[in-house]
């Protein structure tokens, strides 16, 4: 496993810039991934992670962990809280590793780096051992069913579609999409 300076170094690279958020987020997944024994998650192919909120954290977590969304081993939940899950599919085991409400803030213009080593990860974090259910297609892998909208006429994938009426449509077609067509 890389140290945590190399960790948080390609992450930074990733990410963009050095902020709290990618601090935390290394912390976050070197500390699961050392709670499920998992030596180098790079290429470990077992590993899926639930971030839960898309801002730093989630930049982290991927770099650290090799977790991505688009191999379906990276995760999003809209819960906008400074929180990771992390599950090993081979053995079952899990954990979620959290921030509670603390008032642990850097002061304006104190280093970061140095403010957040002032800390043990117990002291920053709470873990706990969970369980997730993930169902077949929510897991890594090929598609394990497709089908077409039958208003729109485009491909959904696992599961996703919506029944209305009698019909296959998608969740845009269903629900109204998140987007404003301009042709």
């Amino acid at each position: 496993m890389a140290t945590f300076e190399e960790d948080l170094a390609a992450a930074v690279k990733f990410h963009g810039h050095l902020c709290s958020g990618q601090i935390l987020g290394v912390r976050m997944a070197r500390l699961a991934m050392d709670k499920l024994g998992i030596k180098n998650p790079h290429e470990y192919r077992d590993l899926i992670a639930y971030v839960e909120a898309d801002r730093c954290i989630a930049d982290a977590v991927c770099v650290i962990t090799g977790c991505k969304l688009g191999r379906r081993r990276l995760k999003w939940k809209d819960y906008g809280k400074m929180a990771a899950s992390f599950v090993d599919i081979a053995s079952g085991k899990a954990v979620r590793v959290s921030m509670p409400e603390k008032s642990l803030n850097p002061k304006q213009g104190e280093d970061i780096k140095e403010f957040w080593a002032r800390f043990s990860d117990e002291d920053i974090f709470i873990v706990k051992n969970i369980r997730i259910d993930i169902p077949p297609e929510d897991l890594p892998g090929k598609p394990l069913n497709t089908v077409n909208c039958q208003q729109c006429g485009e491909k959904i994938f696992d599961n996703r579609e919506v029944i209305r009426d009698g019909k296959i449509l998608c969740k845009a077609c269903a629900e109204g999409p998140y987007y404003h067509v301009l042709d």
